[in-house]
């Protein structure tokens, strides 16, 4: 209960906020992001009207919350995965103060164990969080025009989620400032003719099917087995048209349409490429943190270049926030990028500094030795 309440654990010294220091912005972002953690927990809890406990997170800071952001991916319940909230107009006079903000949660139960699986698998952004999250992002664009001031924040699995999104929005040239606290290193699958696309689905309705087996819900098994069905129909029929369609054409035809397709996507990937360049993500780590310290490396050691023929696997271009906890952490950095185990003390303290590494409190913590530098691929 203490861990929720901002009274006795948000930023309550913050009470001058400097919209245009990096280090307020940061504790905002974190904030609201714990408030999104929070709305989940009063949902679940049937907190509701004085006995909720997420509001203060944001209206200390002079926001208010838009909607929440349901994930209705499981048949059996929904549940929150983030919030929505806007900056009220006497606290957003600077020009650095967000308009609005998309903060999105990490993992809390097994409702989001399937997501984290897709996830580090690099099939996470065909899941119905980020769709959901991508949605409200290009909602708030339109809205408030490409030039507004939107934030995108997220921790751990949420963390994951704002990343695709921010890298997706930035190649349409909308570049939100986003807040990256404790971003899972995942790997990377890249789709080709939307072939990994339709793969996931497939996976995603197999997995519903055997889902509804298992809790006896015959109906729901019965879409799925349908949705699968569909699918391979549907990529075979796809595939039988376009092979139709080009034998009917002449050699000559066949040859411009195929130049045409390269000179076109080479296009597509150079100007990708160069908004992919202009985003910069604010990428916080802990060396504790092992689902997160091979961003210290892949940045550290990682030769930052790219060609627009082969666009960045994870980011073209971020600040790379490390908190090192205690003084004499930053003589072991060099260690700590290939070796977690190093950081802990003892054994049967691995699971407690691990788990304060990952949180999302350290954060706004006063007096964080924090280090930042940023990348940018050439």
């Amino acid at each position: 209960m203490a861990t929720d309440n901002f009274d006795h654990q948000g930023p309550k010294y913050l009470t001058n906020l400097d919209w245009e220091n990096h280090e307020h912005q940061r504790i905002v972002a974190a904030c609201l992001v714990k408030a999104a953690y929070v709305l989940e927990g009063d949902r679940r809890e049937g907190r509701s009207g004085e006995d909720q406990l997420a509001p203060p997170w944001w209206e200390f800071f002079g926001f208010e919350l838009i909607s929440t952001l349901v994930n209705l991916e499981s048949s059996l319940s929904s549940f929150s995965i983030g919030a929505v909230f806007r900056l009220k107009a006497a606290s957003g006079t600077s020009p650095f103060a967000p308009a609005m903000v998309i903060a999105v949660r990490g993992t809390i139960d097994h409702h989001d164990w399937g997501v984290n699986v897709d996830t580090l698998l690099g099939r996470g952004r065909q899941r119905h969080s980020c769709r959901i999250v991508m949605e409200k992002a290009e909602s708030l664009v339109r809205e408030h025009g490409m030039e507004s001031n939107l934030w995108l924040c997220g921790h751990s699995l949420g963390a994951t989620v704002a990343t695709f999104v921010g890298d997706q929005m930035a190649k349409k040239g909308c570049f939100f400032t986003t807040f990256l606290f404790n971003p899972p290193y995942i790997l990377n699958r890249r789709s080709k003719d939307g072939f990994i696309q339709k793969l996931d689905d497939i996976m995603q309705a197999a997995g519903g099917l055997v889902g509804a087996l298992m809790v006896g819900n015959v109906g729901f098994a019965g879409a799925n087995l349908y949705a699968v069905a569909k699918i391979l129909h549907d990529m075979d029929k796809e595939k039988k048209e376009q092979l139709q369609h080009f034998d009917n054409m002449k050699a000559g035809d066949q040859a411009a349409l195929a130049k045409n397709l390269h000179d076109k996507e080479r296009q597509d990937q150079l100007q990708q490429f160069d908004n992919l360049n202009k985003w910069d993500p604010r990428v916080y780590v802990n060396p504790k943190d092992y689902l997160c310290t091979r961003y210290i490396k892949y940045f550290k050691n990682k030769k930052m270049k790219g060609s627009p023929n082969k666009l960045p696997k994870r980011l073209a271009s971020a600040t790379l926030f490390i908190n090192w906890d205690k003084p004499g952490d930053r003589c072991l950095r060099s260690k700590v990028a290939h070796s977690i185990m190093q950081c802990f003390v003892k054994p049967e303290d691995t699971y407690r500094l691990f788990k304060e590494a990952h949180s999302i409190m350290q954060w706004w913590k006063p007096g964080l030795r924090v280090e930042a530098k940023r990348y940018v691929m050439a």
